[in-house]
């Protein structure tokens, strides 16, 4: 009996883990196939692709991000195949089990629940006697009856095989990310939270665990993320996973979910001095700093221990922190949520992620949302559209600061820019992305798309109809920011370039002949006129870079360190005896130092 597990995907990058567990429990004695798609793969082709292959059963994991489009493609692969047998599972089908049975006709079976014990003993059933109701941890079909069965026990994980060892997937590891598992379930019970379901926390053993990971390293696995609940809930463990991790990454990169409240201080003091920058990322889930609204949603938060965690690994320099947010939630209010944000936003996350809440099925919150007065999305993904706190303007006016701040901050873009307009311009970083958000909305923004010099013109055409103040620095900024985003001289700029040709090539050599007044690097790397006008942007700037730097307050080596260089060539930039009529940014892109590494080098020199 030929099967197919299948599942739409968010990206052609990502691996489903889930899929790979079910075939690596049954294929010594079932021809499994898996089939991955996207959830922007035209349904056609995604049926198409099935039919080709000819399965006797046809398998889907489902998720609230890809339940609706699975739904087509099992609607027209049904009229096509009649004869296939259509079997769901996943933790969207896994509650409210009898309403999916009932709304999706074309469905034969779900599977509740871990999988892999069940899925082989139904698949055994679908090939032998038939009957199910010897099934546990399966609804079907008995006529026009919805029939479920009781649940089955969880498995023992140490009788699970390795879903990380098939050789199709080694082409493909490199380019991809692969998920992982060390453990399953979760300590707390957060309310709007599946994981809050399962009691308890079964671990693999680690042996295995950590011959799996060598295993996908040695055949080039460039990014495991890790999809334990919280990862770090055990001391011992996680620091003996964090030690074999820093030994054996070998250029990998590892991403976990953590408690932060919970890090112990040596693990903390561990990895700020054994942890390699770059090899791990954590994501930190805040959610909210309002304590009556954490506990009514029994999640337990200490934030000045989470504050302290998460300070002292943005002070390591070592490991980039992802911080999510959730509005929506109960006894949140718009001004309570905007304090939740700048209290996170000020712990300075590499990303902050603003998510609205979802009403899961079977969640406590779910279940307890006439409470609270809550409307909501009929279909996945079930997100809330009001409270009796969180009116729907106010959820409309959080999904305008949520779309400027995935442009600009999450992206990176405008760093520089964005620092000194939080803390100069505007009276908190909320306020600042509130304001742009309902201003890019005004314009009709939203409804087209950008390249990267309209992000530029666009944030300068809000400040200016704003009257921002100081605009001249700020527009430097800008220009700083447009340049370091750039390996190399970029071929478009956003602003009037006032210079002439003549101007400009006279200022080229005039760096050219001064080099030695700002370091002894470009001597070493042979950077002649031809190389700078090569790499080089050079242009006069309506702003002195040492009165950005005290406006700013900033220290001298924070914003050479910001700006990606070190040494005498940066040192230049700032030296006290350049008090110039005009201030030049000479910035190199993609030259090199000896040790390999990039460096930027910025040169003030006399108008």
């Amino acid at each position: 009996m030929k099967v197919i597990l299948s599942t739409l995907n968010a990206k052609y990058i990502h691996t489903s883990l889930a899929i790979r567990c079910l075939k690596a429990y049954s294929e010594h004695d079932f021809d499994i196939e898996l089939a991955e798609y996207t959830i922007k793969d035209p349904v056609m082709n995604i049926v198409s692709d099935l039919f080709q292959r000819r399965p006797a059963v046809v398998g889907f994991s489902c998720y609230i991000w890809n339940i609706e489009e699975t739904i087509k493609v099992i609607d027209i692969l049904k009229k096509v195949m009649p004869e296939v047998t259509i079997v769901l599972g996943g933790p969207e089908v896994s509650y409210d089990t009898g309403y999916w049975m009932e709304r999706l006709v074309n469905v034969d079976f779900i599977v509740m629940g871990e999988g892999e014990e069940t899925l082989h003993h139904l698949l055994k059933t679908i090939e032998g006697d038939q009957k199910y109701h010897f099934v546990y941890g399966i609804a079907y079909r008995k006529g026009s009856e919805t029939v479920i069965n009781p649940p089955r026990p969880k498995a023992e994980l140490k009788d699970l095989p390795s879903p990380h060892r098939f050789q199709e997937d080694i082409p493909h590891l490199a380019n991809r990310v692969v998920y992982f598992e060390t453990s399953r379930g979760c300590p707390f019970n957060c309310q709007f939270c599946l994981s809050s379901i399962e009691v308890g926390v079964r671990y693999y053993d680690i042996e295995r665990t950590k011959a799996d990971i060598l295993y996908l390293i040695d055949q080039g696995a460039k990014l495991i993320k890790f999809v334990d609940r919280t990862f770090n809930i055990k001391r011992d463990y996680a620091l003996d996973m964090f030690a074999f991790l820093i030994e054996n990454h070998q250029g990998c990169v590892f991403q976990f979910e953590i408690t932060a409240d919970i890090m112990r201080p040596e693990v903390l003091d561990y990895l700020a001095e054994h942890a390699p920058p770059g090899i791990f990322r954590f994501e930190i889930g805040v959610q909210s700093t309002n304590d009556p609204t954490n506990e009514l949603v029994k999640r337990r938060q200490n934030f000045s221990k989470l504050t302290r965690t998460v300070t002292k690994i943005k002070e390591s320099g070592k490991i980039d922190q992802h911080l999510d947010l959730i509005a929506g939630l109960p006894l949140e209010d718009y001004d309570t949520f905007r304090k939740t944000f700048n209290d996170v936003f000020a712990l300075g996350p590499e990303e902050l992620q603003l998510g609205f809440l979802k009403m899961l099925r079977g969640t406590g919150l779910r279940i307890d949302a006439a409470k609270y007065n809550y409307t909501y999305m009929d279909h996945a993904p079930y997100e809330m559209l009001s409270s009796d706190v969180m009116p729907f303007t106010d959820i409309v006016r959080l999904k305008r600061l949520e779309d400027v701040l995935e442009k600009y901050w999450n992206a990176h873009r405008m760093d520089h820019t964005l620092n000194y307009l939080m803390t100069h311009s505007f009276p908190s970083p909320f306020d600042f992305f509130q304001a742009f958000g309902d201003y890019w909305e005004g314009q009709g923004w939203q409804k087209i798309g950008h390249q990267l010099e309209d992000l530029f013109t666009r944030l300068n055409a809000f400040l200016l109809e704003r009257g921002t103040p100081q605009m001249d620095v700020i527009q430097g900024l800008m220009k700083l920011d447009y340049f370091l985003g750039h390996k190399y001289k970029p071929r478009k700029i956003w602003w009037d370039f006032t210079q002439n040709k003549d101007e400009w090539t006279s200022l080229v050599k005039k760096a050219v002949e001064r080099a030695q007044d700002f370091t002894d690097d470009f001597a070493q790397l042979g950077i002649g006129e031809r190389e700078l006008q090569k790499h080089a942007m050079i242009e006069v700037l309506p702003f002195d870079l040492e009165e950005v730097v005290a406006k700013r307050g900033l220290a001298e080596a924070e914003v050479l360190d910001a700006a990606g260089g070190s040494g005498n060539a940066a040192s230049a930039a700032f030296s006290r005896d350049h008090s110039s009529q005009a201030t030049l940014l000479v910035v190199l892109y993609q030259q090199h130092t000896p040790d390999g590494k990039p460096r930027y080098f910025t040169a003030k020199l006399e108008g």
